[in-house]
């Protein structure tokens, strides 16, 4: 039966120098980090929740401020538009009384 355990013996290159290291010789028994599972650790999910309910309130305070400054936006195009027309109005009334003038 083959064994499941990965090959101790690897090469290892040093400043071009391959050597041949044998971790059976050094007592060391290396687990492949496929083989490896960590479980979530149970402290981490209460904090993972706060910082998930920060996010939340920080997207939703950016939701309110995008929807305030739309509105705000909307508000002074409006009053562009209002303040061109005036402009254009008394344009045409100082116009007419230069026109005037010129006759006089």
């Amino acid at each position: 039966m083959p064994s499941s355990k990965p090959e101790k013996s690897r090469r290892r290159s040093v400043k071009g120098v391959t050597e041949l290291c044998d971790f059976n010789q050094l007592g060391l028994d290396f687990v492949p980090v496929d083989s490896y599972s960590v479980p979530p650790r149970k402290e981490m999910e209460p904090m993972n929740q706060e910082l998930i309910d920060v996010l939340e309130n920080k997207i939703g305070a950016i939701v309110e401020k995008y929807t305030a400054l739309k509105e705000e936006n909307t508000r002074l195009n409006e009053e562009i538009q209002r303040l061109s027309s005036d402009r254009e109005g008394i344009k045409s009334r100082v116009d007419a009384i230069l026109g005037k003038l010129d006759g006089i």
